[in-house]
């Protein structure tokens, strides 16, 4: 009788941590704009965590007004913040590997996300990032003038992001 309580219960655990795990992060249902992979608990294909504009947009959403080296006076960018995509993905690393469409790649620390309030940057001054503009995603990171032309962060605002890696 004990064997066969233990069976079931042990099937019952199983069963219930795949129902929850499997819907945590559903599939996209548009096109893909970012891939998420490496150290992630919540995949919604194969070794990887996949998401749509509609799904990056029900994340936390922040539209900044910042400074950037690459562009003339303050400027607005809306997206996603980078702690809710890797809050959505469970990551579990210390390292980011962003990658552009063109295959360039940059190191960001997991610890700037809160640090440092990085969002992944999809609105421009309220228009949706075209790739020839430096979309579909671009990271930023909420500078003010004097920051912005110490250029500290500027390897790390990749443009034209569409792949990161956490290590």
């Amino acid at each position: 009788m004990f064997r066969v309580f233990k069976f079931s219960l042990t099937f019952v655990l199983a069963t219930w941590a795949a129902v929850v795990s499997a819907d945590v992060l559903p599939p996209p249902d548009g096109p893909v704009l970012l891939t998420v992979t490496g150290q992630i608990a919540n995949e919604n294909v194969s070794g990887a965590a996949q998401f749509d504009r509609t799904m990056l947009r029900d994340l936390d959403w922040r539209e900044i007004r910042t400074f950037t080296s690459f562009t003339d006076g303050e400027q607005s960018f809306a997206g996603p913040s980078l702690s809710s995509v890797l809050s959505a993905v469970g990551a579990q690393g210390a390292m980011l590997r962003a990658q552009a469409i063109n295959d360039y790649s940059v190191p960001i620390p997991v610890e700037h996300a809160d640090a440092h309030d990085v969002i992944l940057a999809m609105e421009w001054n309220g228009t949706r990032m075209r790739i020839r503009d430096k979309g579909p995603i671009w990271v930023v990171y909420p500078l003010d003038e004097a920051t912005a032309e110490t250029q500290r962060f500027d390897a790390e605002m990749i443009w034209q992001l569409d792949r990161i890696a956490v290590e």
